[in-house]
């Protein structure tokens, strides 16, 4: 008889979802009877037209329900979610108010939840009447028509949804379809498999030695190549543990011992003479170490064996002491820029697997990663699997697989990288703690990853590291009330020193006259020096592309993007206005399209500005200095800008860094990328263009966030004893305590002045800070809404506080006006945050039930970055 069980779909609500289980299903697998070994597997199931990949979830106890329909295809023979995963997954449904079944793919690589989708082609054209006549009546639809006869075959909805900007098109569609001009069908998107290669070995009949020498000889007169194809085999696999040889390296190897070419053909005849098989073998589309030259550039030698300092070694001891215990236990590791950080975590790494353990590295960004997995692969050679969203598919398939057969041992990602399916899980360490960027935005769950592996580490029974040197307000302060173990390295490491700043007040310097366009004088003469020395030198700008904005002098016209309330900033190379947040982009207007005047000035500095600026002024500079030592040849200066527009090509943050500590790149220009995780000895000198741009925005956390950067960007200079470091901070507030904090490279200054300006305020640590946002098309709908959601939400509760609906400060984004609604939620009073959501589930239900609205989404925020 069939047996019903609960399935998690990927669907924003909480209910699950009741199956049955055909036996001819339950033929293939464990038929035990409460089928517990299906809890964690994936199914494949019909939900209304559609084709959906599920988890199964709950097998026990389930009422038999007479409608229910059968699930199609169990996908996996052995569980994909182990029962730590299910309940790290339940947590964090919970918590961040998704529902599992959403949680749950996320947790799951792309393409392993394969499912049906609709597909749309054009199979008439209209006449010119028709298409006059549809863009009068229906210009949506004619909108729809004319992207559909652009392309040769089918388009998904999903992409004619983002091409006109709209998620209501299926009426529109069933129009064109009942017209004939177009028509639509469904099929399932592909799965993602594990890559197999051709391997080949010599067939049983080989395996008596006299009839292979004999068959030899006579080849080796016959055919020649035919018997150098039998030897390398044969003397591959005369090593008893020898791999699988592939076809292609067979070949390889062949042509080599006879100096020439082997064709497939060869090997071919071999396979039909009966005297060679054939068989697949798993190709796992894991990262290639890198080249010697690149290895050699980014690490440093004898890493593994240097000698720990006191502080370093105090560190060890108490991490490797909290990995025996085998208990979960969380450290904050607060150690000044270039204290040797990563240093702890190669050691520690080593202890927790040797005691039979596996590893988890978190790091924030892209660009750290090069550098770090190359240092890591130098201590422990292949054992290591890399997760981020640079990897393709099949990449991040493939280390996922590995992590989950106990293959690879150490996993090193970005955000994501936390669902690892590591089995015997013994430290997470997660770099850069403090970064913005472990957290999720879209889509739900909107979770933070530093604050997910404190959870995994608890439900592993792992020790988890928390690095940074300089940590969020809320870590530091678990760590001065007694949650985390505070371990401190307050000296850099190899006897190097902290590098000197000097800040440099830019409203006094061009009262001096002794501003070049953006750069101080002092900051110029000081970059002239370290290149003329040919030592590395690091300029940091938040923003890149050309200008923040185009102006008409004339009338004050800025052109603005058409999707968001945001100007559309300029980028020279493409002679382009473009939009960071929707990427809308179009070709620089050269006259004012509002009054035609002719005076349009590029306002503000983007990282393409300054490489240009820069550029000019050092050429100016290195001539005079040339022609005064009697020199005809001036030094050529070699900048490279280091931003989202440089690095979308696969591979260009590690030939940039290996150029760069090469000495082959005299000057790194570049936005956040440049600012953490960087190691180079020959960096001596730090620029911070403009300290002033994020510290005013209109966000609780802007001046922690101006404080990390620029502690973070000031740490490049100065990592070796043998060069000291500098850094210049050109600003406008010079007094204000963010500038002072970084400039005294004081951090306890920072953290008092702060906290005490978050407990004033509620902020956290002493509160959660949760957004609702409201976003639609019609404005006054998105408003109306916002209004009746807040209804239901309690003003002013004990346990939490409501400001809101109101503007935010970018009002419409992406075609989509906004509305947000914010509660602080006391931990004083409702530590564990369910009091705050139950009240805001108990809304939510309320508003479906009385002011229901497709038109306007909603999506809850818990712990969001801050205002947006």
């Amino acid at each position: 008889m069939p047996q019903s069980v609960h399935i998690a779909l990927p669907l924003p609500t909480p209910r699950l979802f009741t199956y049955t289980v055909p036996d001819e299903i339950l033929s293939f697998t464990d038929q035990s009877a409460d089928m517990t070994h299906l809890i964690g597997c994936r199914a494949l199931v019909p939900f209304g037209k559609r084709i959906l990949t599920g988890v199964i979830v709950e097998t026990a106890n389930i009422p038999p329900i007479s409608d229910a329909k059968d699930v199609l295809e169990i996908l996996d023979t052995e569980t994909v979610f182990s029962p730590q995963m299910l309940a790290f997954a339940r947590w964090m449904a919970d918590y961040y108010m998704a529902s599992l079944g959403e949680t749950l793919r996320t947790m799951l690589p792309q393409g392993m939840s394969p499912e049906s989708v609709v597909r749309v082609s054009a199979v008439q054209y209209p006449t010119e009447e028709q298409l006059a006549q549809m863009e009068r009546r229906a210009p949506r639809r004619a909108a729809l028509l004319l992207e559909l006869l652009k392309h040769d075959g089918d388009v998904s909805v999903g992409y004619l949804e983002h091409v006109v900007g709209s998620s209501t098109i299926l009426a529109q569609l069933e129009a064109l379809e009942q017209e004939g001009f177009i028509e639509r069908h469904r099929t399932m998107t592909r799965e993602v498999h594990a890559k197999t290669v051709r391997a080949v070995r010599l067939a049983p009949l080989l395996h008596d030695e006299g009839f292979l020498r004999s068959l030899m000889d006579d080849l080796d007169r016959t055919a020649p190549k035919q018997a150098a194809v039998l030897g390398t085999l044969y003397l591959h696999y005369a090593n008893p543990d020898a791999a699988p040889l592939t076809a292609k390296e067979a070949l390889k190897s062949s042509a080599g011992a006879l100096s020439g070419t082997v064709s497939e053909a060869v090997l071919k005849a071999l396979v039909e003479k009966g005297y060679v098989v054939e068989f697949h073998v798993e190709a796992p589309r894991l990262e290639k170490p890198q080249s010697a030259e690149v290895t050699s550039a980014l690490v440093s030698k004898g890493e593994a064996a240097a000698t720990l300092t006191p502080e370093q070694d105090h560190a060890v001891d108490k991490i490797v002491e909290a990995i025996h215990t085998q208990k979960f236990k969380p450290f904050l590791l607060h150690g000044v820029t270039g204290s040797g950080k990563t240093l702890i975590y190669l050691r520690a790494i080593r202890e927790t697997l040797a005691a039979g353990k596996t590893a988890l590295v978190l790091v924030p960004e892209i660009a750290l990663t090069p550098q770090l997995i190359e240092r890591f692969r130098a201590v422990f050679g292949e054992e290591i699997g890399v997760l981020h969203s640079h990897k393709s598919v099949g990449e991040r398939y493939d280390a996922w697989r590995l992590a989950r057969q106990g293959k690879i041992r150490i996993i090193i990602g970005a955000r994501s990288a936390i669902f690892a399916p590591l089995q015997n899980l013994g430290i997470i360490i997660v770099d850069e703690e403090h970064e913005p960027s472990y957290k999720q935005d879209d889509p739900a769950p909107r979770y933070n990853g530093r604050d997910c592996a404190i959870v995994r580490g608890t439900l592993e029974n792992a020790v988890v590291v928390l690095g940074s040197a300089t940590p969020s307000l809320e870590s530091m302060f678990n760590a001065r009330s007694g949650k985390y173990h505070l371990l401190e390295i307050t000296g850099r490491a190899d006897g190097a020193r902290m590098p000197s700043i000097q800040v440099v007040d830019v409203r006094l310097r061009r009262k001096q006259s002794k501003m070049n366009g953006i750069f101080s004088e002092d900051l110029l003469k000081a970059i002239i020096e370290r290149v003329q020395k040919r030592e590395g030198v690091i300029l940091f700008q938040n923003r890149r592309g050309f200008a923040s904005r185009f102006e008409c002098l004339d009338c004050g016209y800025i052109p603005m993007c058409p999707n968001c309330s945001v100007a559309l900033t300029y980028h020279k190379f493409r002679s382009q206005l473009r939009c960071h947040y929707c990427g809308h982009s179009h070709e620089a207007e050269k006259v004012c399209t509002n009054c035609g005047s002719l005076s349009i000035k590029e306002i503000g500095s983007g990282t393409q500005r300054i490489e240009e600026d820069l550029q000019e002024e050092l050429s100016k500079a290195l001539e005079i200095y040339a022609a005064r030592i009697g020199s005809e040849a001036k030094r050529e200066v070699v900048i490279q800008r280091m931003d989202l527009d440089t690095t979308t090509k696969k591979g260009s943050h590690v030939q940039m860094l290996t150029r760069f500590a090469q000495g082959e790149i005299d000057i790194l220009l570049g936005t956040q990328m440049v600012a953490k995780g960087l190691d180079f000895a020959r960096v001596t000198l730090v620029g911070v263009i403009n300290a002033d741009m994020q510290m005013y925005l209109p966000d609780f956390r802007a001046a922690e966030r101006t404080f990390q950067l620029l502690t973070q960007v000031a740490g490049r200079a100065g990592r070796s004893s043998e060069f000291h470091g500098e850094v210049i901070i050109q600003t406008a507030h010079p007094k204000h305590q963010t500038i002072v904090a970084a400039t005294l490279g004081s951090y306890e200054l920072f953290y008092n002045d702060e906290l005490q300006f978050r407990r004033d305020a509620v902020y956290p640590p002493f509160s959660r800070f949760v957004m609702i946002e409201f976003s639609g098309k019609d404005e006054q709908l998105v408003n109306a809404q916002a209004q009746h959601f807040a209804y239901f939400i309690p003003h002013d509760h004990k346990a939490f506080t409501r400001m809101g609906p109101a503007p935010p400060s970018i009002p419409r984004l992406r075609g989509q006006y906004r509305r947000i609604v914010v509660i602080k939620n006391h931990r004083e009073h409702d530590p564990s945050g369910r009091i705050m959501r139950s009240a805001l589930l108990h809304a939510h239900q309320l508003y479906n039930q009385k002011h229901p609205s497709s038109a306007v989404r909603i999506t809850i925020d818990v712990d969001a970055a801050g205002f947006v």
